[in-house]
């Protein structure tokens, strides 16, 4: 009854996939302060100051396994870095939090050495860390290996913690995306999704589209 080249007069375009991102729980974030606060070897201090920096401030593995000691101002309690991915400079102030792991591991688990970077190998040679992998054995080192297909390691994951939990806290889309060092605040949508109180304020009630009698 129609001809066989009916298909090609529907438009085959489509939506871009969006996909909810992953983050932290609850019980994961409490066992990376816990282990932070915790920690006593140089080789935990650094898994911990590695992991707290990407939690509370955000910052890409690649920016943490560059960051030097003179980009950390403890007077004004900021970093300020040249963001590898971007070129762009961003500075931030660090919590209390992260000041404090950071202080122990430089003055009781970093070797002193005339190294520029913060971390650095443990033993000799005395040399910056250069893969991304170190960052990622780190959430191995607090969390512990994937236990199931979903599970996500890596401080990537907790640099997307850090995003939900400022939309979560009340903060606007430009001041997360400068904190993130974002160019755009588009890249911010992913994140609102995982604010669940908020999406439930935004849902489309049903009156007037209810099942009529004759339908039941």
């Amino acid at each position: 009854l129609v001809p066989e080249t009916l298909q090609f007069a529907f438009a085959t375009e489509k939506a871009t996939r969006v996909s909810i991102v992953t983050t932290l729980s609850k019980e994961q974030v409490d066992t990376i302060r816990t282990f932070s606060k915790n920690s006593s070897s140089p080789p935990e201090l650094r898994s911990a100051a590695v992991t707290v920096l990407a939690l509370r401030m955000g910052l890409r593995s690649v920016d943490i396994c560059n960051l030097r000691l003179s980009d950390i101002s403890w007077k004004s309690r900021t970093i300020s870095i040249v963001q590898q991915k971007t070129g762009a400079p961003l500075t931030l102030p660090f919590p209390i939090e992260v000041g404090n792991i950071l202080t122990r591991y430089i003055l009781e688990g970093r070797p002193k050495c005339d190294v520029p970077n913060v971390f650095i190998a443990l033993k000799r040679p005395y040399t910056r860390l250069r893969s991304r992998r170190c960052c990622y054995i780190s959430s191995l080192a607090i969390l512990g290996t994937k236990k199931t297909a979903t599970d996500v390691r890596g401080l990537h994951v907790a640099r997307r913690t850090f995003a939900s939990n400022l939309l979560a806290a009340g903060n606007n889309v430009s001041i997360i995306a400068s904190t993130l060092g974002h160019a755009g605040e588009s890249t911010v949508d992913e994140y609102l999704a995982t604010d669940g109180q908020r999406m439930r304020q935004c849902s489309i009630g049903l009156a007037g589209i209810e099942i009529g009698a004759a339908l039941k």
